[in-house]
């Protein structure tokens, strides 16, 4: 009974000298990347977003609680990833990325604060994110003397907890519709309408941009199929009565010039100065909507020669009936007499 006792005893010392060395060989995990998201939202719904390539900065912004000597000139600096999105992403199941902060090795205890800012981009119709994310790290030695990342953390410019970054793209379309009146007015006729797009100096465009409806006048013959048309460049389509053509994603920023060819010369089909009507208030006409809208009305109308006027004819007809009476009255009266 005693060797009994004094083999358990063994045992259980034994294997509390096996925990004590597991104890000591623990290791830690701590956090050794940091993610942010980045979202890519579009305005309206049927544009189609440019590529983009966006690009990220990160600056020592401050260090505090470290050991001597070490300030933001020589704190080590994390590590900033790549985002891309590809055309078309804006809006789509592909909008939402991930930002990937690759953590240093850090060497003291202390409180890191960095400052993570955007790239502004050119692509015209983009509104890039334009506020600072402060990414704070604090590193703690534990009772082991061991250094660790015990949190991190990153923050909006007010101090709230933020890890968002959002850039959108906004586009609109421009339709511009074609209407002729007057009794003279021929709704079969084709009117020359000339556009110029105009982009803003800082950003880039789309090589072209779709235009549907409407007929384009290409190497001077008429091109009825969807065509293009280029920011800066002019360009003319021709509508008749009835018909519209749409230019379809203008980046919002774009300024557009619409004015017919002149009708009002006889030879020209003697058409009254048409009457052009924008959607757009402004002196400037830019795009700023999710649909630009411009209406073109030609008048012609002529006074119609009847012989008689038709806005006379029921009092000519009431005279001759009271012409007609009092003759028949005459004639009975003579005839009368005459009896």
């Amino acid at each position: 009974m005693k060797k009994l006792i004094s083999m358990l005893l063994a045992l259980l010392l034994v294997m509390s000298l096996s925990s004590a060395a597991f104890a000591n060989s623990a290791t830690y995990t701590d956090m050794s990347t940091v993610t942010l998201t980045i979202n890519y939202n579009e305005t309206n719904d049927g544009s189609t977003s440019p590529a983009e390539d966006l690009s990220f900065t990160i600056s020592n912004t401050s260090v505090t609680d470290a050991a001597s000597g070490v300030d933001t000139s020589n704190m080590p600096t994390p590590t900033l990833g790549t985002v891309s999105y590809a055309e078309g992403d804006a809006g789509d199941t592909d909008m939402t990325k991930t930002l990937t902060i690759t953590l240093p090795f850090y060497t003291s205890v202390g409180i890191y604060t960095y400052t993570i800012t955007q790239t502004a981009g050119d692509k015209a119709g983009v509104s890039y994110w334009a506020s600072d994310i402060r990414l704070v790290v604090t590193v703690i030695q534990d009772a082991d003397g061991l250094l660790r990342v015990a949190a991190v953390h990153t923050e909006g410019g007010e101090g709230e907890k933020s890890d968002d970054i959002t850039n959108t793209y906004s586009a609109g379309s421009l339709a511009v519709t074609k209407t002729v009146t007057g009794n003279m007015g021929d709704r079969s006729k084709y009117f020359a309408i000339n556009v110029t797009l105009t982009g803003e100096a800082d950003k880039t465009y789309a090589a072209s941009y779709t235009v549907t409806g409407g007929t384009k006048l290409v190497n001077g013959t008429d091109d009825a199929t969807t065509s293009t048309i280029f920011i800066g460049t002019p360009a003319t389509f021709y509508l008749k009565h009835g018909e519209t053509f749409t230019i379809s994603n203008l980046p919002y920023g774009v300024t557009y010039t619409v004015t017919e060819e002149n009708y009002t010369a006889e030879e020209d089909g003697g058409y009254d100065t048409p009457a052009i009507t924008y959607s757009d208030a402004g002196t400037t006409k830019t795009v700023d909507s999710s649909s630009e809208t411009v209406d073109i009305t030609n008048n012609k109308g002529a006074n119609v020669d009847t012989g008689i006027s038709l806005d006379s004819l029921p009092y000519i007809l009431l005279l001759v009936i009271s012409l007609t009476g009092a003759v028949v009255f005459i004639v009975k009266r003579r005839s009368s007499r005459e009896s």
